[in-house]
């Protein structure tokens, strides 16, 4: 196995994705590299999220905490890769590279489903550390403060991308994502 972070490991992760969405049928499950894939590319294309982090600078860490019934057995990291409205990238993480990213925000799995079906407000959530900035800084709280809409938008688009989460999946489908991730945290350290 390649070292996270690395260029062979970038390029296996880029060969997973693209055989991945030859096969997916969209809206992707929640969690997979091909709904990653697809939030890159709408972030990438988004016109009111490029305004809003115009002045944007550092990577976003989206941390859904364990929730075995969903298929995550360990926390799931999304690292966005973001400059000043620009999307490099969109990739789940292992958590040696997630918990580096520069604004970790970590959560229950059930509160960023609810986040992402926009049930709950991101902004309240983060103001009542219900998301949390791990770990937890005033400066860096104030720079996410200041990028609320762009902190909006970002959580928008992860919900516009899908609604499909893995504990609703009929039991077949979710037996097929318990298994992509474990293949995952075999062949890429998740």
């Amino acid at each position: 196995m390649d070292k996270p972070g690395t260029k062979q490991w970038d390029e296996r992760y880029a060969k997973l994705v693209e055989e991945r969405l030859k096969s997916a049928i969209e809206p992707y499950i929640v969690g997979t590299p091909e709904w990653a894939s697809k939030i890159e590319k709408k972030i990438q294309g988004d016109e009111k999220y490029k305004h809003a982090a115009k002045t944007w600078e550092g990577s976003v860490v989206l941390v859904f905490k364990a929730e075995p019934k969903a298929g995550f057995d360990d926390d799931f990291f999304v690292f966005m890769d973001l400059w000043h409205g620009d999307c490099h990238s969109v990739r789940i993480v292992p958590a040696e590279i997630g918990r580096s990213g520069e604004f970790v925000l970590e959560a229950e799995y059930d509160r960023w489903k609810k986040v992402m079906r926009k049930e709950l407000n991101v902004v309240k959530e983060i103001a009542t550390m219900k998301l949390k900035l791990v770990p937890f800084n005033f400066k860096k709280a104030a720079k996410l403060a200041a990028a609320t809409q762009a902190a909006i938008r970002l959580v928008d688009i992860a919900g516009e991308v899908s609604d499909r989460f893995p504990d609703e999946l009929e039991p077949d489908e979710h037996q097929s994502f318990k298994d992509l991730m474990q293949k995952l945290k075999t062949e890429f350290a998740f």
